[in-house]
């Protein structure tokens, strides 16, 4: 599938960057008040739509990226010199995949504890960086 021009131009990759990353801080914050105040069914359904949500908005724009044909293979066959750092945004990528898959091992093996919310604080962590590092380094205006 050929890259999309939201995936090449700086101003609408980040965007999507900036939203998603919005959405993780609040979705967090909802589930620590839920936490707080709520039910435990309450909480076990922020967890359910947060993990939902990062696998549905962010993994899938990473996969995007990284498909066969995808922007990490156009950036390196246009730029040989970025190999190293696709890899290092590709790792990031597959650090965000063990925690979302880490919180949903442990959900359905233990249930929920708080560190399921460092968990999820953890990859609004990673992504925020990656998203930065992927801006800085692949994508001009």
């Amino acid at each position: 599938m050929p890259v999309g021009p939201s995936l090449r131009q700086l101003h609408a990759h980040k965007q999507i960057h900036d939203t998603g990353l919005g959405l993780a801080v609040n979705m967090t914050d909802e589930l620590i008040r839920t936490y707080q105040n709520g039910t435990e069914d309450e909480v076990i359904q922020e967890v359910i739509a947060l993990v939902d949500f990062w696998e549905s908005r962010v993994i899938s724009h990473a996969d995007a990226e990284e498909e066969a044909d995808g922007f990490y293979t156009e950036v390196e066959n246009n730029n040989p010199e970025l190999h190293d750092k696709v890899q290092q945004l590709t790792r990031d990528h597959d650090i965000m995949r063990q925690v979302v898959a880490k919180i949903k091992t442990q959900m359905e093996n233990e249930g929920f504890s708080t560190q399921i919310i460092d968990y999820f604080r953890s990859l609004i962590i990673v992504n925020e960086i990656h998203s930065r590092d992927e801006e800085a380094f692949l994508l001009k205006d």
